[in-house]
């Protein structure tokens, strides 16, 4: 009876011992799977060694953690956090010490007593004042079994290292190797994200200079620039176009004996009205005065585009009608120069240079433009007058009066100037 009672205590002692052992593992596991959500959450580097190290040493016991990440382009081990010796980054080669033979060999070392080991280098203890009892060493492994950081635990507080720390400290290097992996993906998509955030500045910087840049440049070149902007040459080509001519009549008198403000609002009005009929016939302002707008037609056939200027240059001239209903100026009514020739014309850069460098301008140049200024000046009361090119291609479909033959400067041929009046649809 005596023994069976004893036999009993014993099951019983061994059943509790045996209790607390799995109690313990549970709770091992429990506390490490804790560790796992936490260090695999942490995205920022500089954290991510605080957090790694403060759990290291939380569930093994440890006095002192250290975690080395492998740098490859300097083909050193470094560690942003070292607990108890504040936040100095320190670098060592990856072949140096009890962390770089882990590193090098991709295996976890447990040393128990430091100092009879001779792989371990006690100078480091000197320098920091910090006495090395025993290592757990442990690489970190990324999907490819590719070495990329190992972590460091020293001086067990309880004894000597144990193949369970062996097992735990392996799992935080599997979540740390999670971990450094997502931080580095992280970091990586955070880069291109500013990246990208600075390419789109630059990419909104330039089309606003773009659009200031078109105010400026004929809409042709803008569009060829546009479309490929390596095909783009400074050489004129001869093209058939036609040359609208527009300056207000008396101008310099004008500007001699009135308020400058006042006489540039009414050229900022009348221009601006003026360009809508322009653009809408996909005319080009090539060039500007104080007074005056020269503009290139050169889309579609002659017929088309000496019709386009010739529409736009009616509705000119009643755009210009509306104004001075509209505005009241103290000089009286604006009235227009208004001319236009067909023909062709020599269009693209004229290049000049000088010792400050080069500019460009791109315009129509040649006989046809000289005649289409020259008809131009013939014109006034803002009557538009056209050359014998022009008026073949629009003939069946105006009303018009014959002007008759003008002599123009430098020119000495007679030119046949008509007088335009309407135009049918």
């Amino acid at each position: 009876m005596q023994k069976s009672k004893h036999k009993f205590t014993e099951r019983k002692v061994v059943r509790r011992k045996s209790d607390r052992a799995i109690l313990y593992e549970n709770e091992r596991l429990n506390q490490l799977y804790k560790v796992g959500q936490i260090i695999t959450s942490e995205m920022n580097l500089d954290a991510l060694f605080e957090v790694i190290i403060e759990q290291t040493n939380e569930i093994i016991g440890t006095e002192r953690s250290t975690v080395f990440l492998y740098d490859a382009k300097q083909d050193e081990l470094w560690s942003l956090v070292a607990t108890g010796m504040g936040k100095d980054k320190i670098r060592v080669p990856s072949y140096s010490g009890i962390a770089g033979l882990a590193f090098l060999c991709k295996n976890p070392l447990r040393i128990n007593d430091a100092y009879s080991d001779s792989r371990f280098n006690i100078e480091i203890d000197k320098r920091s004042g910090f006495r090395t009892r025993n290592i757990l060493c442990i690489p970190v492994l990324n999907r490819k079994k590719e070495c990329i950081a190992v972590i460091e635990s020293l001086n067990k507080v309880d004894g000597d290292f144990a193949d369970k720390d062996l097992e735990v400290l392996s799992s935080i290097a599997d979540y740390v190797a999670i971990a450094l992996e997502n931080t580095k993906l992280y970091e990586d998509i955070k880069k291109y994200s500013n990246r990208l955030e600075q390419t789109l500045f630059q990419i909104e910087k330039l089309e606003y200079v773009k659009s200031q840049l078109t105010k400026f440049v004929p809409s042709s070149v803008s569009k060829l620039v546009e479309q490929n902007p390596d095909s783009v040459t400074l050489e004129k080509e001869t093209m058939d176009v036609t040359i609208l001519f527009i300056d207000i009549q008396g101008f310099s008198s004008i500007t001699e004996n009135y308020d400058p403000r006042i006489v540039n609002d009414m050229v900022e009005n009348h221009f601006s009205r003026y360009l809508d009929c322009i653009t809408r016939h996909k005319g080009e302002v090539n060039e500007t005065t104080g007074d005056g707008l020269m503009v290139i037609f050169k889309e579609d056939t002659r017929d088309q585009h000496a019709k386009k200027a010739v529409i736009a240059g009616l509705e000119i001239a009643s755009e210009n009608k509306r104004l001075n209903d509209e505005y009241s100026y103290p000089w009286g009514t604006v009235d227009l120069h208004v001319g236009i020739n067909t023909g062709e014309a020599l269009v693209g850069f004229t290049k000049m240079k000088s010792l400050a460098g080069e500019r460009y301008t791109y315009t129509a140049s040649g006989l046809t433009t000289v005649l289409a200024s020259r008809i131009g000046a013939l014109s006034s009361e803002t009557r538009l007058y056209v050359g014998i090119d022009t008026f073949i291609c629009v003939e069946e479909i105006c009303d018009y009066e014959y002007v008759g033959e003008k002599k123009v400067k430098n020119i000495e041929e007679l030119l046949r100037i008509y007088w335009i009046k309407s135009i049918s649809s």
